[in-house]
Protein backbone atom coordinates (compact mmCIF):
# COMPACT_ATOMS: atom_id res chain seq x y z
CA UNK A 1 0.00 0.00 0.00
CA UNK A 2 1.36 3.46 -0.75
CA UNK A 3 1.49 5.11 2.84
CA UNK A 4 0.59 8.59 2.19
CA UNK A 5 2.19 9.28 6.23
CA UNK A 6 0.13 11.74 8.56
CA UNK A 7 -0.28 14.95 6.63
CA UNK A 8 -3.16 16.89 5.90
CA UNK A 9 -4.30 19.01 2.93
CA UNK A 10 -7.04 21.81 3.65
CA UNK A 11 -9.30 23.51 1.12
CA UNK A 12 -11.13 26.11 1.26
CA UNK A 13 -14.41 23.84 2.30
CA UNK A 14 -12.69 20.74 3.73
CA UNK A 15 -9.73 18.51 4.74
CA UNK A 16 -7.84 15.46 3.56
CA UNK A 17 -6.28 13.16 5.67
CA UNK A 18 -5.05 9.73 5.27
CA UNK A 19 -6.97 6.68 7.35
CA UNK A 20 -3.45 4.51 7.43
CA UNK A 21 -5.41 1.51 9.19
CA UNK A 22 -8.08 1.05 6.37
CA UNK A 23 -6.19 2.18 3.71
CA UNK A 24 -8.73 5.50 2.70
CA UNK A 25 -8.50 8.87 2.26
CA UNK A 26 -10.95 11.10 4.41
CA UNK A 27 -12.38 13.92 3.32
CA UNK A 28 -13.89 16.12 5.81
CA UNK A 29 -16.29 18.75 4.87
CA UNK A 30 -16.12 22.20 7.20
CA UNK A 31 -19.04 23.14 9.10
CA UNK A 32 -21.39 25.48 7.31
CA UNK A 33 -19.55 24.75 4.01
CA UNK A 34 -21.55 25.88 0.79
CA UNK A 35 -19.42 24.11 -2.31
CA UNK A 36 -19.60 25.43 -5.50
CA UNK A 37 -18.12 24.80 -8.89
CA UNK A 38 -14.52 26.30 -8.64
CA UNK A 39 -15.30 24.33 -4.54
CA UNK A 40 -15.30 20.88 -6.49
CA UNK A 41 -12.62 21.49 -8.91
CA UNK A 42 -10.15 22.76 -5.87
CA UNK A 43 -11.23 19.56 -4.32
CA UNK A 44 -10.79 17.08 -6.95
CA UNK A 45 -7.69 18.70 -7.54
CA UNK A 46 -6.36 18.45 -3.95
CA UNK A 47 -7.34 14.93 -3.69
CA UNK A 48 -5.14 14.26 -6.73
CA UNK A 49 -2.00 15.77 -4.93
CA UNK A 50 -3.20 14.39 -1.67
CA UNK A 51 -2.94 10.54 -3.34
CA UNK A 52 -0.14 11.65 -5.63
CA UNK A 53 -2.24 10.85 -8.64
CA UNK A 54 -3.38 7.20 -7.13
CA UNK A 55 -7.07 6.59 -6.73
CA UNK A 56 -7.97 5.64 -3.20
CA UNK A 57 -11.30 4.87 -1.88
CA UNK A 58 -12.51 8.22 -0.18
CA UNK A 59 -14.79 8.79 2.74
CA UNK A 60 -16.48 12.27 2.51
CA UNK A 61 -17.55 13.71 5.93
CA UNK A 62 -20.87 15.09 4.36
CA UNK A 63 -22.21 15.87 7.99
CA UNK A 64 -21.33 19.57 8.68
CA UNK A 65 -22.01 20.30 5.03
CA UNK A 66 -24.60 23.19 4.27
CA UNK A 67 -24.99 22.81 0.20
CA UNK A 68 -23.49 21.35 -2.94
CA UNK A 69 -24.70 23.24 -5.64
CA UNK A 70 -25.48 21.66 -8.92
CA UNK A 71 -22.30 22.21 -11.01
CA UNK A 72 -20.43 21.16 -8.36
CA UNK A 73 -22.65 18.10 -7.95
CA UNK A 74 -22.58 17.18 -11.93
CA UNK A 75 -18.54 18.29 -11.39
CA UNK A 76 -18.28 15.72 -8.54
CA UNK A 77 -19.69 13.29 -10.88
CA UNK A 78 -17.71 13.60 -14.25
CA UNK A 79 -15.43 11.36 -15.49
CA UNK A 80 -12.25 13.47 -14.55
CA UNK A 81 -13.67 14.25 -11.01
CA UNK A 82 -14.18 10.13 -10.93
CA UNK A 83 -10.63 9.19 -11.81
CA UNK A 84 -9.45 10.23 -8.76
CA UNK A 85 -11.02 7.80 -6.30
CA UNK A 86 -11.86 3.73 -6.41
CA UNK A 87 -15.09 4.31 -4.35
CA UNK A 88 -16.83 7.13 -2.47
CA UNK A 89 -18.90 7.15 0.83
CA UNK A 90 -21.05 9.61 1.62
CA UNK A 91 -21.20 10.03 5.00
CA UNK A 92 -24.18 12.37 6.08
CA UNK A 93 -26.00 12.71 9.60
CA UNK A 94 -27.61 15.70 9.15
CA UNK A 95 -31.09 15.77 7.38
CA UNK A 96 -29.07 18.33 5.10
CA UNK A 97 -26.26 16.13 4.68
CA UNK A 98 -28.50 13.49 4.05
CA UNK A 99 -30.49 15.17 1.04
CA UNK A 100 -26.76 16.00 -0.85
CA UNK A 101 -26.04 12.83 -0.67
CA UNK A 102 -29.25 11.47 -1.43
CA UNK A 103 -30.00 14.23 -4.36
CA UNK A 104 -26.08 12.74 -5.41
CA UNK A 105 -26.56 9.10 -5.29
CA UNK A 106 -30.28 9.36 -7.34
CA UNK A 107 -28.88 12.12 -10.00
CA UNK A 108 -25.48 10.05 -10.18
CA UNK A 109 -25.87 6.62 -8.66
CA UNK A 110 -25.22 4.21 -11.25
CA UNK A 111 -21.72 5.58 -12.74
CA UNK A 112 -18.77 3.84 -12.90
CA UNK A 113 -17.46 3.96 -9.83
CA UNK A 114 -19.06 2.89 -6.45
CA UNK A 115 -21.00 5.79 -4.71
CA UNK A 116 -23.09 4.64 -1.49
CA UNK A 117 -24.64 7.07 1.16
CA UNK A 118 -24.25 5.97 5.00
CA UNK A 119 -25.33 7.97 8.34
CA UNK A 120 -22.76 5.49 9.80
CA UNK A 121 -18.99 6.34 9.81
CA UNK A 122 -18.07 2.55 10.76
CA UNK A 123 -20.26 0.94 8.59
CA UNK A 124 -19.31 3.61 5.54
CA UNK A 125 -15.45 1.96 6.46
CA UNK A 126 -16.20 -1.41 6.51
CA UNK A 127 -17.75 -0.79 3.04
CA UNK A 128 -15.03 1.40 1.45
CA UNK A 129 -12.16 -1.24 3.02
CA UNK A 130 -13.52 -3.43 0.31
CA UNK A 131 -11.68 -1.29 -2.13
CA UNK A 132 -8.59 -0.34 -0.42
CA UNK A 133 -5.22 -2.57 -1.38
Amino acid sequence: MNELGDERLKTRTGEFSFDRENGIVRFDVDEGAVQTLADAKENIAANKRFSRGRPYPVLCDLTRCKATDLDARNYYASEEATQAYRAMALLGGRPIARMIGNIFLTVYGNRAKPVRLFTEEREAIQWLRGFAD
